[in-house]
């Protein structure tokens, strides 16, 4: 284990040598596997060479590099074998049905033998909510030999410590509690045999989990404990703060990293003393582990001690995966463009471009891997929504509410609790461009975004309306308006700039809908994690997130007032009105910190970092002051110093500048694992650093003054904003009766075993109750009108800039295609008379098209949790669902011909631009006799085209039906658009 737990993506401090990369390509051309092709050449190598650049001993060493990478079809996790002059293969690629995400994140580690890893996983924006954050985590177990997945039935932390792996196939998997649930939970693992053992339930927090005997080590408040399978903790050793990075060595020894008054110490306890490895600045050092019990020391620190032989020192970057013999330290760069693409289902998978160190040689490594696509879900979702008999962790699941059968034909679940509904062929959401959205928050901030929507605009089936009619800007406490990029970098954190549901700017599609079904990702049982539970809906929309007052009148939260459909409508469908109504939320937590004395620096809102409690409260909301004694402010879940969050971590996003972090230098990674940061701190991030999408544009970031120390120029810039993260000690203070450098007992009932921390609040009784709440003012920046990051404004309204043209990014064909004979009937995906947004009315009137929707039960219709609509089929829409195995997942549409037509029919099908990717859409064609014949389309290869499916002969009209569940389970979009039956001559 890491004290960076298996980060993805990480820095390459200079451009690979082209020498070195030369000498090293033959040696790969040797090596058989999918090598780079860039890299191969052709010609004997010598054994010499290969050792000048591996090290003498590769072949047979037995190491093995691995690590992981995160796009919208997965989390992937790739390895090389030494042996096979480490050529990559995707060993798996690891996903879950019934997500719209634009990446999955997560950690993974691997096991003592090096031949597992186990990884936790999830889509991006789980990192946004505390629950799914702390436990919500999908975890499985990847046979690296062979391919194999084991998931696991439990979800855990998404905390950079996550799963903790041991010396032997032993691992320590952590659910994380919260202030509203004072517990942790830790389970043991046998990777081996994919077995848990029964949880072990502690009061209040523990973090950095490794297994040790039967039990576990885990760091609990400033110290390590030793905790056994009954749940009994004993504490072994006093640190000076939190510890973190607890690696198990092979002679039973745990070493770990703590901070100090002057950076960072590295120290190994063994005999309940801990004894100094390492000591430099934090961050520029780590801890890895790696197979048969072995710990390295990485990184540059500035004073090294004698290493007992259970630790070796390696010359690799803290960041890096290391092998599990520490002979190759492998790295991945992106770019801005390459973390968050637009289309998240590409036609051609994206190579990656790994860069690796060999410590022994100090040789520089160019590789490409192709990632591959998710592991087959062969399970069918769980009927029951309770605990799996006799799970490890089973606790006693959410009532769901029983409610009338859904329609197992109609898309639109009008069941739901939700406002707006998915999948309504009425009711699409236009996807703007980035232009289109840095528009709108420039305008909105200054309450200028009262361009008149006429009525009918863009179908909404909405009256003529201005978005800053319905949701005016509000004033500030204190005057001024909110730096336009907080608002942009909250709407980047929230969705990816999503307001239609999987569609490219320029497209419509469902709106973006925050767990739409009130599934319970956040339980410690999966076993119903496909349930739907219409009353625990989060009805989260669109760009901002927006849910207040978004649930049908009578299905409100208690306290929630529905808004008017209207307004409902508004903001689902049309991005100006979301991010005006999001602005008023965000403008009311600024209103609510600042009214109560919580001010940032100079409190002055057009600065960046002035924003820190604001977006805190944005996301975690904000407990406001109810008298003396009740602890009030902003919630532990995001305090910076809460020990789920990776204390080395740098600013979020932050440039990369070496006179900073030396050859650790952060850049786009980030964004694979934002787990490590607390929200408010991601905000900051994405302010200084735009999101980029297949547009090509950027936002207009923030800037920083270029002076700071006496230092000039952009270095001086870099440094003043890596500033904007704070120290995480300023929110341990006496302000929220919080000290990082005390302990004491916590006695409130049910927590009198709970071992002494820094939270010294106390509850009405007087007893400590771990509720250290912030609600004081913060400053770090004394000098803030000159130090503080400036808002940067593309569009300012004495410009009077109309709203950017939209873009056009795959237009739907409108009309037939010409080729066809007369005679052709088109059946469509919608009934004839549909009026789509950029076609306009259809009119194909005969024959019918109809939908057959399957579950487990007639409430629980499953297979439409994955079911999409767009608008760049024929006509101006199409249908898509996920491909997967098993019978809850169908979805089948059938196209029928009218019964008059005869003779000999030649059926073609449509296949749209976006939303069909699987290579294998197998359709099945049946004639009034009975006999079925079969064909299968590459749709993948055939996006965007009429495909002929061959004549048929028939007396009374053809039925054609598509289903997803023939197709390859691998996570690809199976398209059901229009089907066209030409007649022919015999």
């Amino acid at each position: 284990m890491k004290v960076r737990v298996r980060r993805p993506l990480a820095n390459i401090a200079a451009a690979v040598v082209a020498a070195t990369a030369a000498l090293y390509a033959p040696a790969l051309a040797e090596a058989a596997g999918p090598v780079a092709a860039d890299l191969k050449s052709a010609g004997a190598v010598a054994p010499a060479v290969r050792d000048k650049v591996l090290g003498s001993g590769w072949r047979s060493s037995g190491d093995r590099a691995w690590t992981t990478a995160s796009d919208a079809d997965g989390f992937h996790i790739l390895v090389a074998d030494s042996a096979k002059g480490y050529a990559w293969r995707d060993a798996a690629t690891l996903a879950e049905p019934g997500f719209a995400t634009d990446r999955w994140v997560g950690n993974a580690c691997i096991t003592g033998s090096g031949r597992r890893v186990v990884a936790v996983y999830a889509p991006r924006n789980f990192t946004n909510h505390a629950e799914l954050s702390g436990r919500g985590g999908f975890t499985a177990v990847v046979d690296l030999d062979t391919g194999a997945v084991t998931r696991l039935p439990v979800t855990t932390s998404l905390a950079y410590f996550n799963p903790g792996c041991g010396t032997d196939e032993n691992v320590a998997l952590t659910q994380e509690g919260d202030e509203n649930l004072p517990k942790t939970r830790l389970l043991k693992l046998d990777a081996g045999r994919a077995t848990l053992a029964k949880a072990v339930e502690l009061t209040g927090q523990a973090t950095s989990a490794v297994p040790a005997g039967a039990g576990f080590f885990a760091a609990r408040g400033n110290g390590i404990a030793e905790i056994t399978a009954d749940g009994r903790s004993r504490e072994r050793i006093r640190t000076t703060a939190v510890p973190f990075g607890l690696t198990v060595d092979g002679a039973g020894g745990v070493s770990y990293l703590e901070q100090t008054t002057a950076g960072m110490a590295a120290r190994r306890l063994a005999g309940g003393r801990g004894a100094l490895l390492a000591e430099g600045r934090l961050g520029a050092f780590g801890l890895a582990r790696g197979s048969a019990g072995r710990v390295f020391l990485t990184g540059t620190p500035t004073a090294v001690r004698p290493l007992p032989a259970q630790v070796s020192r390696v010359a690799a970057d803290p960041q890096a995966d290391l092998s599990t013999q520490g002979r190759m330290a492998v790295q991945q760069e992106l770019a801005a463009v390459d973390v968050f693409p637009s289309d998240t289902r590409p036609v051609t998978r994206k190579s990656l471009r790994l860069a690796a160190r060999v410590p022994a040689t100090g040789a520089s490594v160019p590789f490409t891997v192709a990632p591959g696509t998710p592991a087959p879900v062969n399970a069918e979702p769980a009927e029951a929504a309770s605990a799996k008999a006799g799970s490890p962790n089973a606790v006693a699941p959410k009532a769901a509410a029983r409610v009338a059968a859904a329609s197992p034909s109609e898309p639109v679940e009008t069941e739901a609790y939700c406002s707006v509904p998915r999948n309504d062929i009425h009711t699409m959401a236009y996807q703007p461009r980035n232009r289109q959205i840095e528009w709108a928050v420039d305008y909105a901030i200054f309450n200028g975004l009262t361009t008149v929507r006429p009525a009918g605009y863009r179908n909404f089936g909405l009256g003529s309306y201005s978005p800053q009619e319905l949701y005016p800007s509000r004033p500030l406490y204190g005057g001024g308006h909110v730096a336009a990029q907080i608002m942009l970098g909250i709407l980047a954190q929230e969705t990816n700039l999503w307001q239609a549901s999987q569609a490219d700017s320029g497209e419509y599609g469902s709106p973006l809908i925050g767990n739409y079904y009130g599934q319970h990702y956040y339980d410690a049982d999966t076993s119903d994690d496909w349930q739907i539970h219409w009353a625990d809906s989060d009805c989260g929309y669109g760009i901002g997130q927006v849910t207040d007052g978004m649930r049908k009148a009578g299905h409100e939260k208690p306290g929630e007032v529905a808004r008017s459909t209207f307004r409902q409508r508004a903001i689902a469908l049309d991005y100006a009105v979301n991010i005006a109504a999001g602005l008023q939320i965000l403008q009311e937590k600024w209103n609510a910190t600042m009214e109560d004395g919580l001010v940032i620096n100079n409190g002055d809102p057009t600065r960046i970092e002035n924003w820190f409690f604001a977006a805190w409260a944005y996301n975690s909301g904000y407990h406001p002051y109810e008298g003396a004694g009740k602890p009030w402010g902003m919630g532990w879940g995001n305090n910076p110093i809460n020990p789920r969050y990776d204390p080395t971590r740098h600013m979020f996003l932050d440039v990369a500048h070496p006179e900073v972090y030396g050859d650790n230098a952060p850049t786009m990674r980030d964004a694979s694992h934002p787990q490590d940061w607390p929200y408010q701190e991601k905000v900051m991030g994405w302010a200084a650093q735009s999101i980029d999408t297949v547009d090509g544009t950027g936002f207009r970031i923030a800037s920083w003054n270029a002076t700071k120390d006496g230092i000039e120029g952009e270095i001086g810039a870099r440094l003043r904003r890596s500033a904007a993260k704070p120290d995480p000690k300023l929110f341990c203070t006496a302000a929220n009766t919080c000290d990082p450098d005390l302990a004491v007992q916590p006695n409130e009932p049910g927590m009198e075993n709970e071992k002494p921390g820094p939270c010294l609040h106390k509850n009405d009784a007087g007893q400590y109750d771990l509720k250290c709440w912030i609600h004081e003012s913060v400053v770090w920046k004394a000098d803030c009108a000159a130090s503080c990051g400036f808002e940067g404004i593309r569009y300012d309204l004495s410009g009077n800039y109309a709203e950017p043209a939209d873009a056009t990014h795959y237009p739907p064909p409108c009309t037939p295609n010409p080729a066809f004979i007369a005679g052709t009937v088109i059946v469509d995906d919608v009934p004839s008379g549909t009026v789509t947004p950029r076609c306009g009315k259809t009119n194909f009137p005969r024959g019918s098209f109809s939908l057959d929707f399957a579950g487990v039960a007639a409430d629980q219709l499953t297979s439409k949790i994955e079911f999409q609509q767009l608008d760049s089929g024929f006509a101006g829409h199409n249908w898509f669902a996920r491909a997967r195995y098993g019978g809850a997942w169908r979805v089948t549409g059938t196209w029928k011909s009218p019964v008059e037509m005869n003779g000999t029919i030649g059926v073609w099908v449509y296949i749209p631009a976006h939303g069909a990717r699987t290579t294998r859409a197998i359709y099945h064609i049946r004639s009034l006799d009975g006999r079925i014949r079969q064909a299968t389309v590459d749709q993948t290869a055939n996006a965007g085209k009429w495909v002929n499916l061959g004549r048929y002969q028939t007396d009374a009209g053809l039925t054609v039906n598509l289903e997803n569940t023939r197709s390859p389970s691998d996570g690809s979009s199976v398209g059901y658009d229009a089907v066209a039956f030409v007649p022919l001559p015999a």
